[in-house]
C-alpha cells in the first residue's frame, strides 16, 4: 500500500463522517508517521517549533482513533491503515456505521462506559441513564472493559472502586496512562465515604465521586456537567488548534515575503503616515517594510528604518519634495511616479519611482533604469 493510498483513504473516510478535511500540516505527520520520521526532523524541514507539531499530532491521533475506532498512534498508523486498506468493506462498513444514525437523533446525549462487579448496580444506573437519552454499555470487571474501551471511546466512564482482581483505582491510573484515553472523565463509585477514598481517587485521576445507594438526580447532574466540561475543552482546543493553523500560515507567508523581499533586485518600502494629534496634518512617515535596496538608497540599515521615524528627511534627500509628493499620495488617493539620480561611487544611476496609496500610508516601488533602457536599445 503506497502512502497516497493511505491519505486519500484517511481523506475520504474524514471528510464522509465529519466533513471536514486535513490540512496541510496534518498531511505532513501522517507522511512523516508512515515513513517513520521523527517529530524533530519533521519541524526542521517544515520550519516549525516541535512542540508545535506535536500538539497538532495528538490532537490528529485522537481524532483518526475516534473516527477508524481504532487506538492509532504515531507507531503504529502504518500497520492499523494497511490492515483496514485491505478489508474490502471498509469504507461502506465504517462511513455507514449503525451508531451514527442513532447518535444523530433526537434526545442522544451521550456514550457511558459503566464498570462495577454488581449487577443490580448496572442494571439500576442502565436503566436511569437510557431512559435519559444516553447509550450505556457495561462491564464486569476492569480487564475487559480496558480491552474494549478503543473500539468505541466513551464519553464518560463511572467506575466502581472496590471490585475482584483490579481495584478501580488501578484501572483508573492505566487509563490515565494511556494517551488515548486520559482525557475522559472517571467518575468514582463508591459506598466508602471516607476522606481518605475520596482524595486517593482525586489523585489517580478520577474528576467526580458518587456515594452508594445511587440517587438518579446526582448522578445525573454529576455526569452532565462533566459532559458540559469535555465539551468546552474540546471547543477550546478546536479553537487553539486553528489559532495555530492561523499562526503557521502567517508565518510561512512572512517567511515567503520576507524573502521575496530580501532578494528582490528593486527598492521596495511600505510606510505609514504619522499625523499632528491637533491638526491631523501629515508630519512624517514611519518604516513598515523596508527591503535592503532601499534602504541602501537612504543611506541606512533596514534594522534601522522600521517602525521608526523621522524619515522626512531621508525621503527629500532621495529626490527633493518626494516626502510632499507622498503626503499628496496619501491625501489624495492619486499615485505618482517619476525618474530620479542617485550616485554611488561617482557614478550617477537613474530609478524610476513609482507610489501608490496603501491603508493610511503608501507603497513605494524603486527600480533602476539601467538594465531597463540597456534592454529596450538592444531590442
Amino acid at each position: 500500500m503506497m502512502f497516497e493510498e493511505a491519505l486519500y483513504l484517511v481523506q475520504t473516510t474524514l471528510e464522509s463522517k465529519t466533513g471536514k478535511q486535513l490540512t496541510p500540516s496534518e498531511q505532513e505527520i501522517l507522511k512523516a508517521a508512515w515513513n517513520n520520521e521523527s517529530y524533530r526532523n519533521l519541524a526542521e524541514r517544515l520550519y516549525l517549533s516541535i512542540g508545535h507539531i506535536k500538539n497538532l499530532a495528538f490532537v490528529l491521533w485522537q481524532s483518526l482513533s475516534d473516527l477508524f475506532g481504532e487506538n492509532i498512534t504515531k507507531s503504529n498508523f502504518r500497520r492499523v491503515i494497511e490492515v483496514i486498506g485491505a478489508t474490502p468493506t471498509f469504507s461502506e462498513a465504517k462511513i455507514t456505521s449503525h451508531d451514527t444514525a442513532e447518535e444523530k437523533s433526537s434526545g442522544f446525549k451521550g456514550n457511558i462506559l459503566i464498570v462495577d462487579d454488581l449487577s443490580e448496580n448496572l442494571q439500576f444506573l442502565t436503566d436511569v441513564l437510557s431512559k435519559d437519552g444516553y447509550k450505556v454499555r457495561c462491564f464486569t470487571n476492569g480487564i475487559m472493559a480496558l480491552r474494549t474501551i478503543h473500539n468505541k471511546r466513551p464519553d464518560i466512564i463511572l467506575l466502581d472502586i472496590k471490585m475482584p482482581g483490579m481495584d478501580g483505582y488501578e484501572i483508573c491510573k492505566i487509563l490515565k496512562a494511556d494517551e488515548m484515553t486520559s482525557e475522559i472523565p472517571v467518575i468514582f463509585l463508591s459506598a466508602l465515604d471516607e476522606t481518605f477514598d475520596k482524595v486517593k481517587a482525586f489523585q489517580v485521576g478520577g474528576v467526580d465521586y458518587i456515594i452508594k445507594p445511587f440517587q438518579p438526580e446526582e448522578v445525573i447532574a454529576r455526569i452532565q456537567t462533566q459532559l458540559t466540561i469535555q465539551q468546552q475543552k474540546y471547543k477550546l482546543r478546536e479553537q487553539i488548534e486553528q489559532h495555530q493553523q492561523t499562526l503557521e500560515i502567517l508565518y510561512q507567508s512572512r517567511a515567503l515575503l520576507a524573502n521575496l523581499l530580501n532578494s528582490s533586485e528593486d527598492g521596495i518600502a511600505a510606510i505609514e503616515a504619522v499625523r499632528d494629534p491637533i491638526t491631523k496634518k501629515i508630519n512624517d512617515f514611519h518604516g513598515l517594510v523596508i527591503n535592503p535596496v532601499f534602504a541602501k538608497l537612504l543611506g541606512q540599515k533596514r534594522q534601522d528604518l522600521i517602525g521608526k521615524f523621522p524619515l522626512k528627511n531621508l525621503l527629500n534627500q532621495l529626490t527633493p519634495n518626494l516626502f510632499d509628493s507622498l503626503v499628496g499620495v496619501v491625501e489624495t488617493g492619486e499615485a505618482i511616479q517619476q525618474e530620479f539620480y542617485w550616485e554611488n561611487d561617482h557614478v550617477q544611476i537613474g530609478y524610476d519611482l513609482t507610489a501608490v496609496k496603501f491603508g493610511e500610508g503608501c507603497s513605494i516601488h524603486v527600480r533602476d533604469l539601467t538594465d531597463f533602457k540597456l534592454s529596450k536599445i538592444s531590442v
